[in-house]
């Protein structure tokens, strides 16, 4: 349970943080005044231009996040006009219309102070938790990065800021698990003349996920972002559920299952030779010589890619591609063919029956690794456009049903223990009645973030209809689920969401059986009894959850 007394601190805190941006924000736009009184004196001058812009990217990157949108926004329209201002040659700039744009600025304020619209998310959970993944978070704006440690901390994330890229260099000993990053957070000099040879010389050293943050929304800088070594790039203001969603996401990537790999090929040798190479290379490998068993050792393995010759004994590569094919669970399946096939004619009619791709004989083993991890890592990929669900990531109602099947198949060629739980956001109705649907929403986002970070990337989550998530946990017993389930219905309790100026927090109840307790039960049985035990623990009080009763 969430100690009050840490509760109260807390949104005290938050309160004094949001009134230290209120008050920075008159600070500001005297300075915006002042620039605008030297610019109309001197319109060209490069000084004044640059600190325009510098007063205009810290309004664009923090006021969307402290509730100040129409604010943000318009900073962020005049910052870009003034951008390609600065880049202009002195004598061919034209003057800006800067005590104009105040005034507009001013306005937006007043709208925002009207109308306070601010949607968020914050946590009064304290202390760090054990294994949870650690973020660097370089920003130069000391006030934003307080506000997005808190939010991020919401979702278990360990945070550590760094105030300049420079600190990077000095930093040793340790390194993160992701580095998030706003891509001015270096020295004005080394971004004016190569922003991504600075950058790449600050993270050559790191072989974590980079995400790069930034107030502009153009080519140029994701293009730049790209090139620095950033593997994504999130404009300001930061979508937090959305930011935190993608690191979960990310972070686990790295740890994922090994690439499934199936070999159809008669040549021994040759066979043996591509399952060491691929295995050496941390994939899972299984070889098929006789193809009349393949819909058995298929549907066994489960494979993500099929290596194959073209020419196998009493049938061809392309009429097991083609046979594969008509299988709506083996359609999209990648399958390369490895061949030393010389005719283009009958290199293109396999690729028509089926195929994706030849892979020549003798084998580069470079290209074979690269070509294996490319093709499994775009149909994961599709998989999960089609599989999961849009808002939380989590898979969609008919795949989670899918997936427990799978699972409880499974155990009755080998035995292992799993659970399956039942959860459900208590009262939401209310959410979306108080708040609308759009914090409604930040809610259930906010619910599969959490599970995709609490969980293992082993367990299957879903959300299995409106606020209801549906869970098999892989490898667990009930006891062992009950713990892990409470501590996030812990974690969520904590949370403070904030929709148009009010803020609240939401409860789960849950309910978990596992298949130990109850050997004989189908998938389904054992569905529609962590269905029971939800039903229980919401009429017994909600905000908790129950075991199956035997």
């Amino acid at each position: 349970m969430v100690d009050p007394t840490t509760s109260h601190a807390f949104n005290v805190r938050m309160q004094k943080l949001t009134a230290a941006y209120s008050v920075r924000l008159k600070g500001e736009f005297e300075q915006l005044k002042r620039i605008a009184e030297r610019l109309t004196e001197k319109p060209s001058c490069p000084k004044s231009l640059q600190q325009l812009n510098s007063a205009l990217h810290s309004l664009a990157g923090s006021a969307g996040t402290f509730g100040y949108v129409q604010l943000g926004r318009q900073a962020r329209e005049h910052e870009q006009m003034v951008a390609k201002v600065v880049e202009l040659p002195a004598d061919a700039s034209q003057p800006l219309p800067v005590t104009q744009w105040v005034s507009q600025l001013e306005k937006a304020l007043e709208t925002d102070e009207n109308q306070k619209t601010a949607v968020c998310i914050e946590t009064s959970k304290v202390g760090n938790v054990e294994g949870e993944p650690s973020i660097w978070l370089i920003e130069r704006d000391a006030m934003l990065a307080d506000y997005m440690i808190q939010q991020l901390h919401s979702f278990g994330f360990r945070v550590r800021h760094l105030n300049d890229a420079q600190e990077l260099d000095q930093e040793k000993n340790t390194l993160p698990d992701l580095i998030l990053v706003d891509h001015r957070a270096t020295q004005l000099a080394n971004r004016q003349a190569n922003p991504v040879t600075v950058w790449q010389r600050h993270l050559n050293r790191f072989t974590c996920p980079v995400l790069f943050t930034g107030t502009e929304e153009s080519f140029t800088a994701r293009l730049h972002a790209l090139r620095s070594g950033g593997v994504n790039y999130f404009v300001k203001p930061l979508d937090t559920i959305k930011l935190a969603s993608y690191m979960a996401q990310l972070i686990k990537s790295t740890d994922s299952m090994p690439e499934r790999v199936m070999v159809i090929e008669d040549d021994v040798e040759l066979a043996q030779y591509i399952q060491s190479v691929l295995e050496e290379a941390g994939m899972q490998v299984s070889v098929l010589e006789h193809p009349v068993v393949l819909f058995e050792a298929i549907n066994e393995f489960n494979p993500e890619l099929i290596l194959m010759d073209l020419w196998l004994p009493d049938v061809t590569g392309a009429e097991l591609a083609a046979l594969l094919r008509q299988l709506e669970r083996w359609s999209e399946l990648p399958i390369v063919y490895v061949s030393a096939e010389p005719n283009a004619g009958l290199r293109g009619q396999a690729l028509l029956k089926g195929g994706d791709a030849f892979l020549e004989k003798p084998i580069d083993t470079d290209l074979l690794i690269n070509l294996c991890r490319t093709r499994v890592k775009r149909l994961r990929k599709l998989e999960q456009t089609k599989n999961r669900d849009g808002l939380t990531g989590l898979l969609k109602h008919a795949s989670i049903k899918e997936a427990l099947q799978d699972q409880w198949q499974l155990t009755k060629r080998k035995s292992q223990a799993f659970c399956v739980v039942m959860l459900d956001i208590d009262h939401f109705k209310s959410v979306n009645d108080t708040h609308g649907h759009a914090v409604g929403d930040l809610v259930i986002a906010a619910v599969g973030t959490l599970l995709r970070q609490r969980f293992r990337s082993t367990d299957k989550l879903g959300r299995y209809g409106g606020e209801e998530f549906t869970l098999v946990l892989i490898d667990c017993t009930a006891n062992n689920a009950l713990l892990m389930v409470n501590t996030l219905r812990e974690d969520f309790a904590a949370i403070k969401f904030t929709g148009g100026g009010e803020r609240f927090s939401c409860t789960l109840s849950a309910g978990v059986v596992d298949n130990k307790h109850f050997p004989d039960d189908s998938a389904d049985a054992l569905l529609n009894r962590a269905d029971q035990a939800l039903y229980n623990a919401k009429n017994s009080g909600r905000n908790r959850v129950c075991l199956a009763a035997e």
